[in-house]
């Protein structure tokens, strides 16, 4: 029996080539990315976050110095950590100038610096001069990530499970936003999977009313898809998780270059192929043994699932009614149903019909469930009612014509208590207001000058004539920096025309806006747009330039709704999250594009730095051209 058994192993180890051994493991360490799970899974499980690791970016096994900060969370934090991590980073790049040029090494420092590099030559070190990076520690942040994910990981397994993908993709969140549902990055990526509206418009619905990518279970069953896609697309996990982070095409791209993903990892460097997306996957290797190990800790009390009651809401309702027929507060539905927006909360918008409510589980619950009244119940939407500030316009006079008092225009749009307005602003007008018809045209082109960047911005006093109501209410130089109100650019349709017997329009298009986007808004395809503009299959559209777009299944009121509401959404989200504390002045130098400004450079978004920047012309950047840059900082 014995020699039997032997001998069926030998066959076993004889036939199964490494190959098919390796594709029993969908998660491969390789090699040559060892130092870089080593160097994450410190970052994750050893350093906290008052701990700074000083390193050379390209090769994650050089560690410089670990020097003590303030924690992150502490008020002022930042003002004191930044000149330490500066001046350390400066310390190392100076001694590897100085090794690069010859010079031997002196004291302590220099030796070690030296010792880390071996026989590496001149060129390797001055490179290494422009690579020192911090990286702040994560420890008790990856913490409270696995504590909060017991209260989903189960059936986020399940779902994966599901659709037949391996189960440790659920530790994903783990790098993303270590499972914080109200993570939020500045250029709009949301929830604990951190999808862009573009791609979590795939699969989810994220509108001014719901974003689903704040639901954690709903969210996972995206993930789920589109990582599954990503698999197809791409043919090993590797190249599908670094596609998370990098984008399916762009490692399409890579693949093609390089093959595999250990080639694309040591060699490719095209594009925005950084360090960021060529770190992914070490990440997630290291995210999902820290993960695994405190799981299994006796003294880590993971958060455990709430169960709830559920329905699914036959037509439009108030989140006060129901709130006051479960006798619940807000804060409760919120809690259960985190892909509801404020705008909801707030009673500006009803629950759409068709929306999976959850509440909380108990007897008294299961029966007032059965007995909702059907009067709490509406046919339709609220509207959404905005009028477009214009020179001479009073907040005081908008609010009379509309049949609100001043205070709740003011409420409704976060106005300072001067209620200072601005010329091309958009103002919410509250429910219990008349609807105010729009023009059918936005501000003349002369007029466009006029409108204020920011909802932050440092003016000059020059600036204030543009204030809309300067002259009648004479407001304080000072209360301008007070005003919080979300000033929109220019985003209505500058005019409506028909030709053959179809009505168009033509709006300048704006940050974020893409052809998809506005079709899904007039209900028409993206060919359509391309056909009325004679836009190429592939070709892009570009903030600032002109579109014509199809009136013919939706009114110009109804799309300048939508729009309004995508763009308010986007800038609400934004000032929830980071605030302007201050601004800087940059000079444009020869190659630079808005692009690495927003992206690389400055780490903001760009309908931000157009706001602050109204003259920016974002096909072309002017050398010496003077930009105002917006200092953001979390709030």
């Amino acid at each position: 029996m014995d020699f039997v058994c032997c001998f069926l192993l030998l066959l076993f180890c004889v036939f199964i080539t490494p190959k098919t051994l390796f594709a029993a493991n969908p998660f491969p360490r390789y090699i040559v990315i060892e130092d870089n799970v080593r160097f994450w899974e410190d970052i994750y499980g050893r350093y906290s976050t008052s701990q700074a690791v000083i390193h050379d970016s390209d090769n994650l096994g050089i560690i410089y110095e670990i020097v003590p900060i303030v924690n992150h969370r502490m008020v002022g934090a930042s003002k004191i950590n930044q000149p330490i991590l500066k001046g350390v980073k400066r310390k190392y790049s100076k001694i590897l100038r100085q090794l690069a040029k010859g010079a031997p090494p002196r004291n302590n420092d220099e030796k070690r610096v030296a010792a880390l590099f071996g026989k590496a030559g001149p060129k390797r070190l001055q490179k290494a001069a422009d690579s020192v990076r911090v990286q702040i520690g994560q420890k008790n942040r990856f913490l409270e990530g696995v504590i909060l994910s017991g209260s989903y990981m189960a059936e986020i397994k399940r779902i994966f499970q599901q659709e037949g993908l391996p189960q440790d993709l659920a530790y994903l969140p783990h790098v993303e936003s270590s499972f914080n549902m109200r993570a939020y990055s500045k250029f709009g990526a949301s929830g604990i999977w951190q999808f862009t509206r573009a791609t979590g418009k795939q699969f989810l619905t994220i509108d001014y009313v719901v974003d689903e990518r704040q639901d954690p279970i709903l969210a996972s069953h995206a993930a789920a898809k589109f990582l599954k896609n990503n698999h197809k697309l791409l043919g090993s996990w590797p190249l599908a998780l670094t596609a998370y982070n990098y984008g399916p095409a762009g490692m399409l791209r890579a693949k093609k270059a390089h093959s595999n993903y250990e080639n694309i990892f040591r060699h490719y460097e095209q594009g925005h192929f950084k360090f960021a997306s060529r770190n992914f996957y070490s990440e997630f290797l290291a995210a999902v043994k820290v993960a695994k190990k405190l799981e299994k800790s006796f003294s880590v009390l993971l958060d455990k699932p709430e169960k709830t009651l559920h329905f699914t809401l036959p037509a439009y309702v108030g989140v006060e009614d129901l709130c006051r027929h479960f006798d619940i507060s807000t804060k409760i539905i919120k809690k259960l149903n985190p892909a509801i927006r404020e705008p909801v909360l707030q009673g500006k918008k009803y629950l759409p019909k068709g929306f999976v409510l959850h509440l909380p589980y108990s007897a008294r619950h299961k029966k007032l469930l059965a007995g909702i009244p059907k009067h709490i119940y509406h046919k339709k939407q609220k509207p959404t009612k905005f009028y477009r500030v214009r020179p001479g316009d009073t907040a005081g006079e908008i609010a009379q014509a509309n049949g609100i008092p001043l205070k709740a225009l003011r409420q409704a749009n976060n106005l300072s208590k001067t209620a200072i307005i601005l010329v091309g602003q958009n103002l919410r007008i509250p429910d219990n207001g008349r609807p105010h018809q729009l023009p059918p045209a936005t501000l003349a082109a002369t007029d466009k000058k006029k409108m204020i960047p920011s909802p932050n911005a440092r003016l000059s006093k020059e600036s204030l004539p543009l204030l809309a109501d300067s002259k009648k209410n004479k407001p304080a130089w000072k209360n301008i920096q007070k005003s919080r109100s979300i000033v929109l650019g220019e985003i209505g349709i500058r005019e409506i025309s028909k030709k053959q017997n179809v009505a168009q329009g033509t709006i300048i298009i704006q940050p974020e806006e893409s052809l998809e986007l506005l079709a899904g808004w007039l209900k028409v395809t993206p060919a359509t747009l391309r056909k009325l503009n004679n836009l190429p299959t592939n070709g892009l559209i570009h903030p600032d330039e002109e579109l014509r777009i199809d009136l013919s299944r939706v009114s110009a009121q109804k799309f300048e709704e939508k729009r309004f509401d995508f763009h308010l959404e986007t800038e609400e989200d934004f000032f929830n999250t980071y605030k302007v504390v201050g601004v800087q002045t940059y000079t444009v130098k020869k190659g630079d594009t808005v692009w690495e400004l927003c992206r690389t450079k400055f780490d903001l978004p760009f309908w931000l730095l157009k706001k602050y920047n109204i003259q920016l012309n974002f096909s072309g950047l002017r050398s010496s051209q003077q930009l105002t840059i917006p200092i953001v900082k979390t709030i």
